[in-house]
């Protein structure tokens, strides 16, 4: 008879498990964010620079529900119509510190944001005086009344004028009879809000019944970053919205609102009501909100052509573009309707969005768990959060953030020491069993069955179990993945240096490659630690010792594209279980308890 030696099932259903569970941790939500084409840095415009008009994509229109109004237009109406050039120079409103924005004098909407708190880019080099992110664009701006889906044709602006901090304007609608007046204004206390005031008046002697009127909800492209260099783990933005009616917040991903938005979808999303709609990039969006006790009547969204000035690989990345749909309004002659719009630009910021309410925050997908979106999981990814922010202000700037999850990895190793410390010893007694485990299977070669029998009763007597190594980690997958969810999503990592690492939300590439393999040691170490853990506590299964040491291998490459926050984390995470078992190895041969005694049953 052939001489094999038995591979024991519950090893291998643990060891198999083990591996299933960090594969799903890493793989299932950047399949989940897969897109048809690279992304690159949003639109970023530099002053006195001018962007290309993007074409119009082929789409088919979408009639608008039937109406009566002032003015009447036989325009067809298309969903991703860009607007007109702006005829005349903007004009500059803002929030001093935080945002400098540009606001069209004539169509009205604001054709570029400036977010004077965050960079461009970061590099090993030192940049004096850094290019600032740029959000949107004059062909789709945001925050402006969008006319051309409801028949109404405007004339040209009566008048525009400062107002409060903000600025007014006033148009007619050709025939007179209809007046629209909109103020944009910062919201007073905010950072990063805008108030948006439209008010329509009829000036005629009939009623009036207007439906079809949009605003412009901004368009981005999906991320800040190259995607050939960070494609595993890198949220991809969406357009998403909320209401009442739900429990969480609908996001709608690139395929969405790209390949798979066919008329049939479109019709359904124009019927479907929102309190709020928000377009947004992996680090930053744009928000609409309305404040009254009214909702959005429908919503679009859908992939508008990119641009080529501005961008910093001119690769004309697709953008993401949303339209929110008004309600219908009937007016007497003389009345006036008055809608009220909170906005906010800027950064996706976790605590920011969170006090906004509405479920906003849900757009970052912190509370991602496997397969599915779960409350407890948001919480504590919050948790962590801002346990990190607070041990990164104990330390200098620049190593701050890196500090903050060397902090949050020391938090967690310590929470979970019990559990590690049963963990080790258990593995440690494994080793130890491994000569008697040997002699069972040389004795019993010929009888897997009585091998595996004489095996358990081994493990019993000398009360070891066998799942003890994994164990531990399956545990730490909640925390795993909350970690994930953070390290992927929080803006604070953005551009946050440590040690060689320029910035912490992409890998760590030193400024030197191999060949053109880019260098990434914290991945590197992340491998290294991961052998060396596995050759202090080998198993006993020759199979499984293989396997684990083929995983420390295997996670480089799943590692390799990710954050270097993550590989920070683990590569920390390992160095402290390795310190761990010196400890009580240490601490072992203090009691004279080097070598487990073993039971031979």
């Amino acid at each position: 008879m052939e001489n094999k030696e038995a591979l024991d099932p519950i090893n291998v259903a643990g060891v198999i498990a083990c591996i299933l569970a960090f594969v799903l941790i890493v793989w299932y939500n950047s399949s989940k964010r897969s897109q048809p084409q690279e992304a690159s840095p949003p639109l970023l415009l530099s002053s006195g620079e001018e962007a290309a008009q993007p074409a119009s994509g082929a789409a088919e229109a979408v009639s608008p529900a039937p109406f009566v109004s002032p003015g009447a237009s036989s325009r067809i109406y298309d969903p991703k119509q860009p607007f007109r050039m702006p005829q005349s120079a903007a004009l500059e409103l803002g929030i001093p510190g935080y945002l400098q924005a540009s606001l069209d004098p004539q169509g009205g909407g604001f054709t570029a944001v400036k977010l004077l708190q965050h960079n461009l880019s970061k590099t090993h080099q030192v940049q004096e005086h850094p290019a600032k992110v740029v959000l949107g664009h004059y062909d789709y701006p945001f925050l402006a009344l969008n006319d051309s889906g409801s028949g109404l044709e405007l004339g040209e602006p009566g008048y525009g004028a400062a107002d409060n901090g903000g600025y007014s304007l006033r148009r007619l609608s050709k025939d007179q009879s209809l007046e629209i007046s909109e103020t944009w204004r910062p919201k007073e206390g905010s950072e990063y809000e805008l108030e948006y005031v439209v008010t329509l008046r009829n000036l005629g002697a009939d009623r009036l019944s207007l439906a079809g009127l949009r605003l412009e909800a901004g368009a981005l492209p999906p991320s800040l970053s190259n995607q050939r260099k960070a494609k595993v783990g890198e949220s991809s933005g969406g357009v998403s919205y909320g209401s009442p009616a739900l429990r969480r917040a609908k996001n709608l991903k690139i395929r969405d609102v790209g390949s798979k938005m066919n008329a049939e979808r479109q019709a359904q999303l124009m019927q479907t009501p929102a309190n709020w709609l928000a377009v947004h990039s992996k680090y930053f969006l744009f928000y609409v909100r309305f404040n009254q006790n009214e909702s959005f009547v429908g919503l679009e969204a859908n992939m508008v052509a990119g641009l080529d000035n501005g961008l910093a690989n001119g690769n004309q990345p697709e953008r993401l573009h949303g339209r929110a749909i008004l309600p219908p309004l009937s007016l007497e002659p003389g009345a006036e309707k008055r809608w009220e719009i909170s906005a906010y630009v800027g950064p996706k910021d976790i605590r920011r969005l969170h006090a906004i309410g509405g479920n906003l925050e849900n757009i970052m997908e912190m509370d991602r768990f496997f397969f599915w979106n779960v409350a407890w999981m948001g919480w504590l990814s919050r948790l962590l959060l801002t346990c990190m922010v607070w041990i990164s202000k104990l330390f200098p700037a620049s190593v701050g953030y890196g500090m903050g999850i060397v902090g949050i990895t020391l938090v967690v190793k310590t929470l979970f020491w019990p559990l590690n410390h049963r963990s080790t010893v258990s593995m440690r007694k494994m080793s130890a069993l491994n000569p008697e485990l040997k002699k069972l299977r040389e004795r019993y070669k010929d009888d897997p069955q009585k091998m595996y029998r004489k095996q358990q009763e081994l493990f019993k007597a000398n009360k070891v179990s066998q799942l003890g190594g994994c164990l531990p980690m399956l545990c730490q997958i909640p925390v795993f993945f909350a970690l994930f969810n953070t390290f992927r999503n929080a803006i604070e990592l953005r551009q946050a240096g440590f040690l060689w690492a320029v910035d912490l939300s992409m890998p760590d590439d030193l400024f030197f490659s191999l060949a053109g393999l880019p260098i990434r040691p914290f991945a590197l170490m992340m491998g290294a630690t991961m052998y060396l853990q596995q050759k202090l506590t080998p198993s006993p299964d020759p199979n499984q010792a293989k396997m684990m040491n083929m995983m420390s291998v295997v996670f480089i490459f799943m590692f390799y594209g990710m954050p270097s926050a993550l590989t920070l984390y683990m590569s920390v995470n390992q160095l402290l279980s390795i310190a761990q078992m010196l400890f009580i190895r240490r601490l072992e041969a203090r009691k004279g308890k080097t070598n487990p005694v073993i039971v031979t049953p």
